[in-house]
């Protein structure tokens, strides 16, 4: 067959494709409404209802066939009776607040007839009650109230940082404003809003940077929050932040790790034997490099209050062993066996944290 014949053929079968092809038809509908914002409401009150429409627009009848909200705190009502041209239908819905305070964004997908989908947005904001409060938000401030009052950090190298997060709640009718103080460089706060309205939930970051931590090992950043700066005497409250800051080697090449210095402790463990008394007992122990090059005791971080650090080496260089002196406060020990662990954190690449058990038995 010649090509000419060829097109002829494939335009006909294109025509007679489209004239038996169902055509597709949407609705023809206006929304009165396409959101919803209930508003501030109060979670004691219960469940709340609303309500958008649409007019019919076109010529034949539409049905709704389907409504799908977007999580299990809402339902939906609507007639599956269809609507006629010019009438109105309505799809009415309730949100339960039930331990969800703070503001809402939902939304409901309505289905009209085969073809047709439309968003419906369900905003809000609920003003928790006391038990709600308590379980999400149970630190108080007064307006104001936190999910902690003590964030961990964790163990973060010196050349790491990272953000961690308080969540708030404005429990009052009013808007305020919170405002924190922290004179530690290593430590800022932002919040995610300048002002925190009625039932408002803000959230807190703290951004800790590691390499500015005046020193290695445990860490603790005492920090405090205004509950809003616009009003004399306002509530305050402590918060504290603890991280474990280790040295940073993962510049290092194999052959700079191989050229550094060795941390050995002599002992590992020592043996107080059987104390009595509540006096103070000196301790001494010996740390030694066994490196290629000097050594720096970035700390000795006892981690008991009855342990106070008397002398630390600051440097030790390659060969050579260097004396540490604590001192043991007896009356802060309790009566029975003790273990006490200490750590030393150097500039050592393979063990920049070494740990010296001091144990003993307390008459």
């Amino acid at each position: 067959m010649h090509s000419e014949g060829k097109s002829t053929v494939s335009a006909f079968l294109f025509l007679l494709l489209t004239i038996l092809s169902p055509a597709v038809t949407y609705a023809q509908i206006e929304w009165l409404q396409k959101t919803y914002d209930f508003g501030l409401m109060k979670e004691e009150a219960g469940p709340v209802k609303g309500s958008v429409s649409f007019i019919n627009r076109g010529t034949e009848p539409v049905s709704i066939t389907g409504a799908r909200p977007s999580c299990g705190c809402t339902s939906v009502d609507y007639s599956e009776e269809p609507v006629a041209s010019g009438e109105t239908a309505v799809i009415s819905f309730t949100y339960d607040p039930t331990g969800r305070p703070g503001k809402f964004d939902k939304s409901i997908r309505v289905y009209i007839g085969e073809n047709d989908s439309y968003k419906i947005g369900i905003t809000g904001n609920v003003l928790g009650t006391p038990e709600s409060l308590t379980q999400f938000y149970p630190y108080e401030c007064g307006p104001l109230r936190l999910s902690d009052l003590r964030i961990s950090g964790g163990e973060m190298t010196a050349g790491t940082s990272r953000n961690f997060f308080i969540r708030s709640y404005n429990q009052t009718l009013d808007s305020i404003a919170p405002t924190w103080i922290c004179t530690d460089p290593a430590l800022t706060v932002s919040c995610s809003e300048k002002k925190i309205g009625p039932g408002d939930i803000a959230v807190f970051a703290l951004f800790f940077d590691a390499g500015k931590a005046k020193e290695m090992g445990e860490v603790q950043i005492p920090l405090t929050i205004i509950s809003d700066n616009s009003r004399k005497d306002s509530p305050r409250q402590e918060v504290l932040f603890s991280a474990k800051v280790t040295p940073d080697f993962s510049r290092l090449t194999p052959e700079q790790v191989d050229k550094g210095p060795r941390c050995y402790l002599i002992p590992e463990r020592l043996d107080l034997g059987i104390l009595s008394g509540e006096s103070t007992r000196s301790i001494s122990f010996l740390i030694q490099n066994q490196g290629k090059s000097k050594m720096t005791i970035f700390r000795i971080s006892p981690k008991s209050e009855a342990l106070s650090v008397k002398r630390k080496p600051t440097v030790i260089k390659p060969s050579k062993t260097e004396e540490a002196r604590l001192s043991i406060i007896l009356k802060k020990l309790p009566a029975g066996p003790f273990n006490l662990p200490v750590e030393i954190i150097t500039d050592d690449p393979l063990h920049p944290v070494k740990t010296l058990s001091i144990v003993g038995i307390k008459e």
